[in-house]
């Protein structure tokens, strides 16, 4: 051997003698049992110290490139809130109360989130909301494909720290204790509806939750079956529709179809006169330059009982909707996938008008497409 070379290969030997040490120490720890994994008893502080530096700076790195859209929006908060309400409380608690004891004994134990938009930014509550947290409890959002109800939560949040005093009215806590009879029972499980869905006394808790009274019984049911399966995709109905039996889908459906809105109930927003002219124009007479066909043609309650009556919806959860299809995050279904070649055709524009248009209109069905411009 090479005079030269002995240095080299005692470093090497030393390298791979403390390699084997190591190996052999952290095999005797784990296989000895002598870390305590007893949640009664704290993490060694050099333990929690390197989880925390783990944690924080993998959120710091895959948040880095995430867009934050507007999230001041009244409909998105309070479709948040509702969910927070729905299963965040379950760990979290209400904000301004104390976390239930049992959950205090979970190690780590869930943050309070009163503060958590001053302690966070939103793009960093967006991607724990979205993704969960290893090790920690916290769950992933049960669909990834569905980021716009995840901004939403993450608007409630945000939000939070100035909003605490309303938390009540903006979950629909009110709404739920007026009337029982929104919910139904199935399987021991009480599914309160009447939180977020209108009753006919009382509109939806926000602009982003779909007005169901009315609507086709044939339709609720399926969209119940869908969410159920995860054909139709949504973190927030999802949970919801898994509980619910067949004849508890069936009774919902039965109930909201039954439902009748106010004769007079303003639209989601005061949209301008040419814009809800240029959506008549699409709803009833499409785009057929681009293969758009005119919306009344399906949704004008005179056709299919699966096709949801749209007059009167709100704008905000059409132009969701929309979106949502374009993204491709509604394709699971025959029905959706219609939906996502409709929805791919049009420009942003066209979908503010037409959703302006149908939100203007007195709910209930309405009067078919015309065929042709002179039959307007």
């Amino acid at each position: 051997m090479d005079v030269r070379d002995l240095p080299l290969a005692l470093l090497a030997k030393s390298v791979g003698a403390v390699l084997a040490l190591f190996l052999a120490g952290a095999t005797i720890f784990v296989w000895s049992g002598i870390y305590n994994v007893a949640a009664s008893s704290d993490h060694l502080r050099i333990t929690t110290w390197l989880l925390a530096q783990i944690r924080e700076r993998s959120i710091d790195t895959r948040t880095f490139a995430v867009d934050v859209p507007p999230l001041d929006d009244d409909g998105m908060i309070r479709l948040g809130a509702s969910h927070y309400e729905g299963v965040c409380v379950s760990c979290h608690g209400r904000p301004g109360q104390k976390i239930n004891p049992v959950v205090s004994g979970m190690l780590p134990q869930p943050p309070d989130l009163a503060d958590v938009g001053n302690r966070r930014p939103p793009e960093e509550i967006f991607w724990i909301v979205r993704h969960g947290l290893k090790y920690t409890g916290m769950p992933a959002w049960p669909d990834l494909r569905r980021e716009d109800e995840v901004w939403a939560v993450t608007a409630f949040l945000a939000d939070l720290p100035t909003r605490i005093p309303d938390y009540s009215d903006l979950a629909g806590l009110p709404r739920g204790s007026e009337d029982r009879g929104d919910g139904v029972s199935s399987g021991g499980t009480l599914t309160d509806c009447g939180r977020c869905h209108e009753s006919g006394s009382k509109d939806t808790n926000g602009s982003r939750i779909p007005r169901l009274a009315g609507l086709p019984e044939a339709y609720i049911l399926r969209s119940l079956q869908d969410y159920a399966r995860g054909s139709r995709p949504s973190g927030i109905m999802q949970p919801v529709a898994d509980l619910l039996d067949e004849h508890a889908m069936r009774d919902l459906a039965a109930r909201y179809s039954a439902v009748r809105a106010p004769a007079e109930r303003p639209a989601t927003t005061a949209a301008p006169p040419e814009r809800i002219r240029r959506g008549e124009t699409i709803a009833t007479l499409g785009v057929p330059e681009n293969g758009v066909p005119a919306c009344l043609s399906c949704h004008s309650g005179r056709q299919s009982p699966q096709f949801p009556v749209l007059a009167g919806q709100h704008s905000d959860y059409i132009r969701d909707q929309l979106k949502l299809w374009q993204r491709g995050g509604r394709v699971g279904t025959p029905y959706g996938r219609i939906m996502a070649a409709v929805a791919a055709a049009l420009e942003t524009e066209q979908i503010d008008d037409v959703a302006a248009y149908l939100s203007s209109l007195p709910s209930g069905s309405v009067r078919s497409a015309p065929t042709t411009e002179a039959e307007r």
